[in-house]
């Protein structure tokens, strides 16, 4: 009868083995995968922080360097506000790191165009929350 169980034992675990092995590779590959997508998130975030921080600061430098000075003496003209829109979209590369310009480029493709984009939407917010004189 030992003999018996014995042989019954191993051929239930030659036989659970691959199946316990499947399971535990799948539940190692969705962990990665769930690491994975957590980083890229995280990355995402920080980069975009980045970009978004680095487009505040260009719109207030051009604002208070450039615009300020042109509106006082009423020479602010469509021509004036592309230079200003060009100056802050300098700035701004300026301010991103090689990483996060790389990332923008590597999410969004034309990182002109992602930049300009909010660029002017950051000039918007920046008008409608600026004190009134």
């Amino acid at each position: 009868m030992n003999e018996f169980l014995t042989t019954l034992l191993q051929a239930v675990i030659i036989a659970a083995v691959p199946v316990v092995a499947t399971f535990i590779g799948k539940g190692i590959n969705a962990l990665g995968q769930y690491l994975s997508s957590k980083t890229e998130n995280e990355t995402a975030k920080v980069y975009l922080k980045e970009a978004a921080l680095a487009i505040s600061t260009a719109v207030s430098h051009t604002s208070q360097t450039y615009v300020d000075a042109l509106k006082k003496n009423n020479e602010f003209s469509e021509e004036n506000q592309r230079a200003a829109l060009q100056k802050s979209l300098e700035e701004a590369k300026k301010l991103l790191t090689a990483e996060a310009a790389a990332f923008l480029r590597r999410a969004y493709g034309d990182l002109d165009a992602y930049l300009i984009a909010n660029i002017e939407a950051e000039v918007r917010t920046q008008k409608l929350i600026a004190p009134v004189a």
